[in-house]
């Protein structure tokens, strides 16, 4: 007992002391749409990362096929070391964490990632399904879809609205380098399980390969709107990611052929629609299905042909009449706008412009735009056509696999030379 009066006045003492520390004053910003509220230690910052993240989770939804609101908010929180609200609650799919020395993968892959589960544990559930359990949240065993969807996207958000790090580039510089020697990832690794973000030049790899694969699948979703949505309610269900690939994507496997043949063909086509844009035939078959529609009359081979909307006034009167069949045409020359090498980008603007006049209402004009737009298309595809035979036949010539094998152990020796530069310590948003 005689110990008690110098204990507590040790006790008050360091109490004192920690009263005297400035507190980290914290700015919170809540995004409405997409449920999301951010807390940071600025408010500009605040700001900036709730920006942000509402950007990522609309598209994730579209990327995706998720509708509705969310359910649940999403909390992002800027932690200070020494702060009690560090260790407040555990990491969960509902709550993301990021320090300041954090780089941007690892903050930006997080976001998506909690993202993307989110919406995984608020599907609705089917017939005989157990109701999903938030404890057995585990990121690196039990989330294999999730892991490789989210580094994917991460990749691409990192590429395309930041700028990238490192070697990131919109042409997929190493992948490309990696096919042209026949050298690609096993698709159960990427599939299967992935890699774990710790691994910081490995993992960003496969983000690399992880958007590439997610870029060939995204054009098979024409007929399956619900491709990412089933495999990630299979990963919830505990199904192997694998069995389920096969049970979705087999009628497209070459015949004879797996998953991997099917996933090498399929990357390599798309790395290099993305390097060179998208080839000028496949623009034009895919114009040349967006201005008509298919019609039976007759018999035999012929029975079925395509006509041209402006052709086809009914038609033009369901479009306009249908807002989301409107919407779903004019999102898709949008998409293809992206997709179309630079000589072809601006005649396919002049498609969703026509389309804007079909909205209202204006269907002469619309008729005449709308051939305008062809013709200026079909001039632009012929001078495409011209410049992909020049390319080609220049490629031929002057590309052998040793200067193939050059190129890409330059782009290895570049990375080790910057490698150390990449996950410097720094602010990942403006304070």
């Amino acid at each position: 007992m005689h110990n008690s009066l110098p204990g507590k006045a040790f006790a008050i003492g360091i109490l004192l002391l920690a009263l005297q520390l400035p507190a980290a004053t914290y700015y919170t910003e809540v995004i409405q749409s997409g449920r999301i509220r951010v807390k940071t230690t600025t408010e500009g910052r605040s700001r900036a990362v709730g920006v942000f993240v509402s950007r990522c989770s609309e598209r994730i939804d579209k990327l995706l096929g998720f509708s509705g609101q969310p359910q649940k908010t999403l909390s992002v929180v800027e932690t200070v070391s020494g702060d009690e609200e560090e260790e407040e609650e555990k990491a969960s799919y509902t709550r993301v964490r990021f320090r300041p020395d954090m780089n941007n993968v690892e903050v930006v892959h997080s976001i998506v990632y909690a993202l993307i589960m989110r919406r995984e544990q608020e599907l609705p559930k089917e017939a005989g399904e157990e109701e999903p359990q938030s404890s057995s949240w585990n990121r690196k065993r039990e989330t294999p879809t999730t892991n490789w969807l989210s580094a994917g996207i991460a990749h691409r958000i990192l590429v395309e609205e930041m700028g990238g790090v490192g070697l990131m580039s919109k042409d997929y510089e190493i992948a490309r380098n990696q096919y042209s020697l026949r050298e690609f990832p096993s698709i159960d690794m990427l599939v299967g399980g992935g890699i774990d973000a710790d691994f910081r030049p490995l993992f960003e790899l496969f983000m690399l390969h992880s958007d590439l694969l997610l870029l060939s699948l995204e054009t098979l979703r024409r007929g399956q709107s619900d491709l990412f949505v089933t495999m990630l309610r299979a990963e919830r269900a505990g199904r192997d990611p694998l069995t389920v690939f096969d049970e979705l994507l087999g009628k497209y496997y070459p015949e004879g052929k797996g998953r991997q043949e099917f996933y090498e063909h399929r990357v390599s086509v798309i790395s290099l629609q993305r390097h060179r844009g998208g080839g000028a035939e496949m623009i034009a078959e895919r114009v040349a299905e967006l201005e008509t529609v298919p019609l039976v009359g007759g018999s035999g081979p012929d029975a079925l042909k395509r006509v041209r909307l402006e052709e086809i006034p009914k038609i033009l009167e369901d479009y306009k009449a249908d807002t989301r069949a409107f919407l779903r045409l004019e999102q898709r020359f949008k998409d293809l706008q992206m997709d179309a090498p630079y000589l072809l980008q601006d005649s396919l603007g002049l498609y969703i412009d026509a389309l804007q006049l079909l909205r209202e209402g204006k269907m002469r004009r619309f008729e005449k735009e709308f051939k305008k737009a062809r013709e200026a298309f079909l001039k632009a595809l012929t001078k495409q056509r011209t410049l992909d035979s020049m390319l080609e036949e220049y490629e031929r010539k002057m590309t052998s696999v040793n200067a193939r094998l050059d190129d890409f152990m330059e782009i290895i020796q570049r990375y080790h030379r910057i490698a150390d530069s990449l996950y410097t310590q720094g602010d990942v948003f403006p304070k």
